[in-house]
């Protein structure tokens, strides 16, 4: 039986207009019903998302920032804080990136030192959360969960290709979607937060069902046995999940499957 759901919230759960589906209220309501916890398991801020889901974060759980922060019923319940001596470091590196920008993601909101970057910021990934343009980030008063490469060219053939050779210690490298790397503490991912919670509500592998599309899911792929990648996901992602969702995040693929391998088979063997 599941208890716990998981899913990421780009190209998994959101469609490309980043619209939550339209049978997500029912879903949850039916949820509900029969003691299942949500969760939403994001790169994202938790300011960023939680007004998306104002009619229910009640009922959610919100691991954000690639594991490094879980929120539930408004309240942080967990937070891994980056060292100020690893901050200055990766953002030294990040500043000698061609087409790339270092960010800080804190408790207060997002933090960038670059006009440019605040800028096409703006114009491409208009956000909820306070993007808080500073001199320095080096000079930020802020718990730092990550440190992000925002990336013109591709997050995961650029940034990344040049952060993974600088063989820092303590630091996990995550790339999250085209234009984001994300650096967080090490031995924090979507994957741990999951068996945090796990162990929170003991809720169990068996008992577990994440989704997710992207490089940064692929941890929280091994953390439940009902994993599903999408049907429009990376294929380093299918390759790790036991399952694969029949489809894509255009077609409601998360509320569909989890209708017609959670909600509806339960309905029947309660019959």
């Amino acid at each position: 039986m599941v208890r716990l759901i998981a899913t990421d919230m780009d190209g998994t759960l959101l469609n490309s207009n980043h619209e939550i589906p339209k049978d997500f209220k029912e879903t949850i309501e039916a949820l509900k019903e029969r003691d299942i916890m949500f969760a939403i398991s994001t790169g994202r801020n938790y300011l960023d998302i939680v007004y998306k889901f104002d009619d229910y974060k009640e009922e959610l759980l919100f691991i954000c920032e690639n594991g490094t922060a879980i929120y539930h019923k408004n309240e942080c319940i967990y937070s891994k804080f980056l060292e100020k001596g690893t901050i200055e470091e990766l953002v030294n590196i990040g500043r000698r990136v061609d087409d790339a920008y270092p960010m800080l993601c804190g408790t207060k909101g997002l933090y960038l030192e670059d006009d440019k970057a605040l800028e096409l910021l703006n114009i491409h990934f208009p956000m909820n959360v306070p993007v808080i343009k500073v001199d320095s980030l080096l000079d930020v008063e802020d718990g730092i969960f990550k440190v992000n490469m925002f990336d013109l060219d591709n997050a995961e053939t650029n940034s990344y290709s040049i952060f993974k050779n600088e063989n820092i210690e303590n630091v996990t490298l995550t790339p999250s979607g085209k234009y984001w790397l994300d650096m967080s503490s090490k031995g924090t991912n979507k994957g741990v937060a999951i068996k945090k919670v796990q162990d929170m509500f003991n809720i169990s592998y068996d008992e577990t069902m994440v989704f997710g599309d992207h490089l940064n899911d692929l941890e929280m792929m091994k953390s439940a046995y009902h994993s599903y990648a999408m049907k429009n996901g990376h294929e380093d992602v299918k390759e790790v999940a036991n399952f694969e969702t029949k489809y894509t995040n255009e077609e409601c693929g998360v509320t569909k499957t989890i209708k017609e391998e959670v909600i509806n088979k339960k309905e029947l063997a309660i019959q």
